[in-house]
């Protein structure tokens, strides 16, 4: 069985993205996941949900351990978003809402091969709506590959060896949506 897969659902994306597009202040607000010396992550990021910041201490392992995701402050500029988010959580019948994140990867950037750890990581189904995508972005697994375009929506296994490529001349933007529980 493939380690991602296309869903037959397909969302518009236009509004999100010009939101996006005109908040350039919200990327890379919270550093904790990119910031680290030898992180496979070579992106930006806004965070939408996860723990809430005032619960960071200093502790990254407990901070990423078991917690209730909030919304961070991006969600009330990024209302577009939100109702692209609430739509795939409506659609999949899903029982509990996690972390929200979009990634930005520019041109010539990649995430470097990795597997995901850590309990968000293993406790939520990891799902993804394409923003910005082209033929020439693409999310990679030692299995199999997708390349998707906007308004794809697909899911993907983080327990496995995968790393995500930009050969391309535009940014990759992808919203990924972390849900549990689904029918």
């Amino acid at each position: 069985m493939s380690s991602i897969h296309q869903l037959p659902l397909k969302y518009d994306v236009s509004k999100a993205v010009e939101q996006i597009d005109a908040h350039p202040e919200l990327w890379n607000r919270y550093t904790l996941r990119t910031a680290e010396y030898g992180t496979p992550h070579d992106v930006s990021d806004i965070w939408i949900r996860y723990n809430a910041w005032e619960n960071y201490n200093g502790n990254k392992q407990e901070f990423n351990g078991p917690h209730k995701s909030t919304w961070y402050p991006s969600i009330e500029i990024l209302t577009e978003v939100k109702s692209l988010v609430l739509n795939l959580y409506d659609d999949l019948s899903a029982e509990k809402l996690g972390g929200v994140l979009i990634t930005k990867i520019i041109p010539g950037g990649e995430v470097r091969p990795h597997v995901d750890e850590g309990w968000h990581a293993s406790y939520y189904q990891k799902y993804a709506i394409q923003l910005k995508g082209n033929k020439d972005q693409c999310f990679h697994f030692e299995d199999s590959e997708l390349c998707p375009e906007p308004g794809d929506i697909y899911t993907f296994n983080n327990s496995k060896l995968h790393w995500v490529t930009n050969e391309s001349d535009k940014d990759r933007i992808t919203l990924i949506v972390c849900i549990r529980g689904f029918q």
